[in-house]
């Protein structure tokens, strides 16, 4: 099973990896956006083994499949900037949906305390 902790990390490891690209969006190839595609498949996986009812889960399936979409389809009349913008966008809706549910861990449930944007630190109480 999967744990919260884990899938808000991988969410912002990929958050931190997209938002490079804000300063060079042309930068953003069509190998790197597989392989931001990719690291969004693993997290897809996580989010599949946590404790969360269907609807909620396909719901977060669903959002994490747009942003693969938009990378791999650069053609969808979206500038460079906007795709990354809309990747960040869905990739941080997507973490605001895990963070929002109290799920089971080790000690009771998670509660995570972002330091920065791109930092976030779980304890289980």
């Amino acid at each position: 099973m999967s744990s919260a902790c884990s899938v808000l990390r991988r969410i912002e490891d990929v958050s931190q990896e997209v938002a490079e690209f804000l300063g060079n969006p042309s930068a953003l190839t069509p190998s790197i956006a597989a392989n931001l595609s990719n690291q969004i498949e693993l997290i897809r996986g996580a989010v599949r083994n946590l404790p969360l009812p269907t609807g909620r889960k396909n719901d977060l399936l669903r959002r994490l499949n747009q942003a693969q979409f938009i990378l791999a389809n650069g053609t969808l009349g979206l500038s460079d900037i906007q795709r990354i913008l809309s990747v960040l966008q869905i990739l941080q809706l997507s973490a605001m949906k895990v963070k929002n549910r109290k799920l089971p861990c080790v000690g009771g449930f998670v509660t995570v305390h972002p330091s920065n944007c791109f930092s976030t630190i779980c304890r289980c109480h």
